[in-house]
């Protein structure tokens, strides 16, 4: 959903890519029981990312509901989803092509796709740690507040997720410096002026990297 598709290429992620959208998106739930669990706790990664950037009351729902989350159960998934489509596609309908506001999506993207290439590690979990770096940074430049960024690394915690890097930092670094976002010793990174209010700044590698050295 979101018409984005994207190829790896020369060791940069979605370097090539189309926008194309779906005539049609089919939300069978019934489906996610077919799934390995890993799978399925990675995609209560990006219902996470959905509510941090956009939705409080859908975060704190998720909070009080977490178990029954990861149970299935019928009505808080049906509620979950919905509300994941509904903040995706308004998103996009407002910047198809992201040249602004769609870019609060990549919240965890960033210092996500790193961690994918420094290991073996799913797209959700890597997206999950990149989340707390995130929060992390957040509260660094002075906008979130550090009970805010707990309460995110909290609720990943709940929902089995990874939230400590156990990868090797530098070549994570390295990945940030091949990022096609990067502009010389900058890149842009979505950050958190609370939980449900994101937006886009410009952060330099020396920044980040003093965040990911921080003891967890």
């Amino acid at each position: 959903m979101g018409g984005k598709n994207g190829v790896n290429f020369s060791g940069y992620k979605n370097m090539v890519g189309t926008f194309n959208q779906p005539e049609f998106v089919i939300c069978d739930m019934n489906l996610l029981r077919t799934l390995p669990e890993q799978e399925i706790l990675c995609g209560f990664g990006e219902i996470v990312k959905h509510a941090a950037i956009a939705d409080a009351g859908m975060f704190s729902y998720l909070e009080e509901n977490y178990e029954k989350a990861l149970a299935l159960d019928p009505d808080v998934i049906e509620r979950l989803v919905s509300d994941s489509v509904v903040i995706k596609s308004a998103v996009v309908n407002r910047d198809e092509k992201e040249t602004g506001e769609r870019r609060k999506l990549n919240f965890g993207h960033t210092f996500g796709h790193a961690i994918e290439k420094t290991g073996h590690i799913l797209h959700g979990q890597a997206i999950s740690i990149g989340m707390v770096v995130a929060a992390a940074l957040s509260v660094r430049r002075g906008y979130l507040p550090a009970g805010e960024a707990a309460r995110i690394k909290a609720l990943l915690n709940h929902l089995k997720l990874p939230t400590r890097l156990r990868l090797d930092r530098q070549k994570a670094l390295d990945a940030i410096r091949r990022d096609k976002k990067r502009e010389g010793d900058h890149i842009n990174f979505v950050l958190l002026r609370g939980i449900g209010d994101a937006l886009i700044e410009e952060i330099s590698i020396q920044e980040l990297e003093a965040v990911i050295n921080e003891p967890c």
